[in-house]
């Protein structure tokens, strides 16, 4: 038998039922995502909570499940660092390991990921695009711009 643990002031209630309605909730788990993000503040602390933001639970295998969380880039490794604390409150939340992985995806306000970057052209060939007989060419060509995707 595990022994009961206990996080802060947290106890699964699990530990403070009788064996016939234990027999139910293992029976039937409550691994709900409103539920839970509903209760996010709560099950995290505010200070963290305000850090993450729940995305997603998937299921990957019939007993292990995986949360997505959403974090920006300065709390990135604040965040990951408690990622087995996380683990452990919301499977004390639920009362039972339901949770047993974290996906973080970073959230970027000013995202350094995606730049637009003016083409600045030279005398000799903004003269050629001058000489162009199309002005919507012309225009497109004269404001044209490069998506870098700086992952490359």
């Amino acid at each position: 038998m595990k022994k009961n643990r206990t996080f802060g002031s947290l106890k699964p209630i699990r530990s403070l039922l009788p064996e016939s309605v234990k027999k139910l909730i293992k029976n039937t788990p409550c691994t709900d995502y409103d539920s839970l993000k509903k209760s996010w503040q709560k099950v995290l602390g505010e200070e963290m909570a305000k850090k993450c933001e729940l995305i997603k639970i998937k299921q990957y295998s019939k007993k292990k499940r995986c949360i997505f969380l959403k974090v920006e880039r300065k709390f990135l490794i604040e965040v990951d660092y408690a990622r087995d604390e996380i683990i452990k409150k919301i499977n004390s939340f639920y009362g039972f390991e339901s949770v047993n992985k974290i996906l973080i995806n970073i959230e970027d306000i000013n995202s350094t990921q995606l730049n637009k970057k003016s083409l600045k052209l030279s005398k000799k060939t903004e003269d050629m695009i001058k000489v162009i007989n199309d002005s919507e060419l012309k225009e497109k060509l004269l404001n044209f711009h490069i998506e870098k995707n700086e992952k490359n």
